[in-house]
């Protein structure tokens, strides 16, 4: 038997059990498989479900005794990532509203805060937005938008060239957070951890999310709350919350993790920095943007929370065999607010006892998470805001919640459109979209507020990773 090294180094033991490269392989082509077959099907719940013990059992076993190395688990995650781009997007449509808000700037010369996807119906793609989204303005902040602009403009009227835009930069910007994570862990438990996540490539790089952007940006702004480098960390958390707003929970983390700590200037210089950015950004559209932005959706969503409560006064499971989902009413808006008070809660209770930790990244991903958690209206990908600056050669408690509550929202976005009485469907949805987000929430504030493992500092076995923007590497 060869002599296993340090988990902090690239290199582990020389031997490479097959029953683990045959788990790799199996979690790959499940993968690989949820992208490429039925959008919704028991099926697909199955493989999400095969996937998520697959990438969990390659995380654990990696982080226990670690033997594969790098090589293999990239070269999946790489596999992964290319079927990922290789077809049209299978769990979500919303690359497809990307790409109609962006050519409203750099085709029509309009504002996709002033008109609405409808207002375009020649455009020749607006017959792929969801019938859902061709009455709504964008959701999504300036910065998006002309990034989204600039996109088409280079795409033009190439279906293949505009899929391909938001795809393969929602590859680079997976790829990016993955070397970062690398970078400061040497951890192959950490890139399975994330990387073989059915989330991260079957869904968030197939879809050419955004998320992961905001991921990769609060990944680097806790990279930089290391080097103390407060101001630079909160531009950037402004930038991403020109992205989407709720970015601004990342803040969150690090005010509360500065002001436990008694590092008040970086609290003070992190939210200035990232007011400063948010209002420069947001003011020549606040108009238009603030009308989309307050009438919002306020709906529920499977596996939310609140999805048992909306199904018992509304009578139905969230949007579905619903004509009108998105119609406001006072039962959606009350579930909303409330909503708004548990995410609040929950990120500053979690944050604030993640904040003991000696670096920011759990108190940042503890406020991040708990939207995922705590919120009325939550798709699996929004959990990419968190789950990279949570990725860790032994994830908390807490990372592990969050990890899990995005397969599970997964797999409740994977189950049949239209409820059936037959005993499968009717134990999948009540487990799923029932049971499961009650106890996950219960399991959050656990693991959060009542941790006794706060991660994120240097143990006896590993030591603390050296900087990954710049400091040079120990080992």
């Amino acid at each position: 038997m060869s002599e296993r090294t340090s988990p902090g180094e690239p290199g582990t033991a020389t031997r490479r059990p097959a029953g683990r490269l045959a788990i790799l392989a199996t979690t790959v082509v499940a993968g690989s498989l949820i992208v490429g077959l039925w959008r919704h099907s028991p099926i697909s719940v199955a493989l999400v479900t095969v996937a998520s013990v697959g990438a969990a059992s390659i995380a654990i076993l990696e982080r226990r005794d670690p033997r594969l190395g790098p090589r293999p688990v990239v070269a999946a995650i790489g596999l992964l990532f290319l079927v990922a781009v290789s077809v049209a997007p299978r769990t979500s449509n919303d690359l497809w509203s990307y790409t109609i808000y962006g050519r409203m700037v750099s085709v029509y010369h309009d504002s996709p805060y002033d008109k609405l996807p409808v207002d375009f119906r020649s455009d020749p793609f607006f017959p792929r937005v969801s019938p859902r989204w061709q009455h709504r303005g964008s959701v999504y902040g300036p910065a998006f938008v002309g990034f989204a602009a600039a996109g088409t403009a280079l795409a033009g009227d190439n279906v293949l060239a505009d899929r391909l835009f938001f795809q393969l930069t929602a590859a680079l910007a997976a790829a990016a957070a993955l070397w970062l994570i690398w970078r400061r862990t040497r951890s192959t438990a950490a890139l399975a951890w994330l990387g073989l996540h059915p989330l991260l490539g079957p869904v968030v790089v197939n879809g050419g999310h955004n998320d992961i952007a905001i991921g990769l940006a609060v990944l680097v702004a806790a990279l930089l709350v290391r080097r103390r480098r407060s101001w630079l960390a909160g531009a950037l958390i402004g930038f991403a919350s020109l992205i989407k707003l709720t970015t601004l929970l990342a803040l969150v983390g690090i005010v509360l993790w500065a002001w436990r700590r008694r590092e008040r200037r970086v609290a003070w210089t992190a939210s200035i920095g990232a007011a400063v950015v948010l209002v420069a950004g947001y003011l020549p559209f606040l108009r238009g943007a603030s009308h989309v932005l307050t009438g919002a959706d306020k709906t529920l969503t499977p596996a939310s929370l609140f999805n048992p409560l909306g199904a018992a006064l509304l009578g139905h499971d969230a949007w579905r065999d619903v004509p009108h989902p998105l119609a406001p009413n006072d039962t959606l808006i009350a579930i909303f607010y409330v909503s708004l008070g548990v995410v609040a809660l929950l990120a500053l209770a979690t944050g604030w006892q993640a904040a003991r930790a000696r670096e920011a990244e759990g108190a940042i991903g503890a406020a991040t998470g708990a939207y995922t958690v705590g919120a009325e209206y939550s798709f699996p990908w929004y959990a990419a805001w968190a789950l990279p600056v949570l990725a860790d050669h032994d994830p908390t408690p807490l990372a592990w919640v969050v990890w899990i509550q995005a397969a599970v929202m997964l797999a409740a976005l994977k189950l049949p459109i239209h409820p059936s009485t037959t005993v499968l469907d009717t134990v999948l949805r009540g487990t799923i979209t029932y049971a499961a987000p009650i106890l996950l929430v219960v399991a959050f504030v656990v693991a959060g507020v009542g941790a006794t493992r706060i991660g994120w500092g240097p143990t006896a076995k590993e030591p603390a990773a050296a900087s990954a923007l710049g400091d040079a590497g120990r080992r």
